[in-house]
């Protein structure tokens, strides 16, 4: 508890303030001493001032104890900066915490519209417990993310609680609660979901272009002007990427899910874009043939599976250089298909979140 301020210091005397808190009820309140510091040479004689509960003596000039006094104190403070076309100092005096625990121990317990305000003025603009909401929310979401990478355990633990079984089950659910992480992190154009509905829908059958069939884990439209389609695939973070053994040495093709991937994403763009016939714009229909509003444009639509982890290709800490060599000539080589890492994913999640 900071308790004293200088107000001045001079050779001889300095000019200080000394605050001191005392409890009524639920509430505190300050008092006030205004006093000289007598500096001069030791020897000299000087009156001197005990400190209450400390037993020390301090060398004073003068004192002014407004403790008894200190409520109509403070209503002269307030009368005085209430008074239009009278200038007080404006300059404020802010305590800053060492470190975030002490920064928390701050604010814990504090009024929650005190604290929304206190943060609104530090950082400035219109910041509202919404923003605070969803950020706050984000960070526990891209804890979860890691801990479904990294926790096998966990993973397991989440898979036995899903309505549906399967660890691809899983991760659907998890992007269709977080469709944040892929509308700012797929090739950075910025995308949502079709009609605020979920990401996986019937795209061939009864479906989304004609108002049941084909499943696509994932549609998505762009944000623009105007938007085109986007369908993703989404696997699991253990999908194996590469085949175990090199085709020859040196060489390694891809797994059968991951080329099972990229045609199943591949086949399902194509029987959506028949199924649209030649227009380069089509509108987007419910289930019940309602017209939702919502146009697309239909040229080469943007297709994507989200499979496995970069870690495959690392032993001990160290990276295989074949392995990767030949996992980025493939992807690079499938045209219209990108493919993304569980991994990869989750640090254009971290970017999203916390800037890094």
């Amino acid at each position: 508890m900071i308790t004293d301020f200088v107000l001045d210091d001079r050779p001889r005397v300095a000019t200080l303030c000394n605050v001191t808190i005392i409890k009524k009820g639920d509430i505190f309140t300050p008092r006030i001493k205004l006093w000289k510091k007598d500096k001069r040479k030791a020897g000299e004689v000087s009156a001197t001032h005990t400190v209450p509960d400390t037993g020390t003596t301090r060398a004073v000039k003068a004192l002014v104890d407004a403790g008894d006094v200190h409520e109509n104190f403070w209503k002269v403070i307030n009368f005085l900066q209430g008074c239009a076309g009278l200038s007080t100092p404006g300059d404020s005096l802010q305590l800053v915490a060492r470190d975030e625990s002490q920064l928390t121990q701050l604010l814990a317990g504090q009024d929650r519209t005190m604290v929304l305000s206190a943060v609104r003025t530090a950082i400035g603009g219109g910041l509202t417990e919404e923003d605070i909401r969803l950020i706050s929310n984000r960070r526990e979401q891209l804890q979860r993310f890691e801990r479904l990478l990294t926790d096998p355990d966990y993973f397991q633990q989440e898979e036995s609680l899903a309505t549906t079984h399967g660890a691809e089950a899983v991760w659907q659910a998890f992007f269709e609660a977080n469709q944040w992480i892929f509308g700012y992190g797929l090739n950075l154009i910025a995308c949502e979901s079709i009609d605020d509905g979920k990401l996986e829908r019937i795209t061939t059958g009864a479906n989304i272009f004609g108002g049941a069939g084909k499943r696509i884990d994932a549609i998505m439209r762009s944000k623009g002007l105007i938007s085109s389609m986007l369908f993703c695939e989404i696997k699991t973070h253990d999908t194996e990427l590469l085949a175990r053994t090199p085709y020859r040495p040196g060489v390694y093709q891809a797994s059968k899910e991951l080329g099972g991937g990229v045609a199943q994403v591949q086949k399902t763009a194509s029987k959506a874009q028949q199924l649209i016939s030649r227009e380069f714009l089509t509108r987007i229909y419910e289930d019940d043939g309602t017209p939702t509003g919502v146009e697309m444009s239909t040229t080469r639509p943007r297709q994507v599976v989200v499979i496995g982890s970069l870690r495959e290709f690392t032993h001990n800490g160290a990276v295989n250089p074949e392995k990767i060599n030949s996992f980025e000539l493939y992807r690079t080589s499938i045209q219209d298909v990108e493919i993304i890492t569980f991994d990869e994913l989750y640090q254009r999640a971290c970017f999203i979140v916390e800037d890094r």
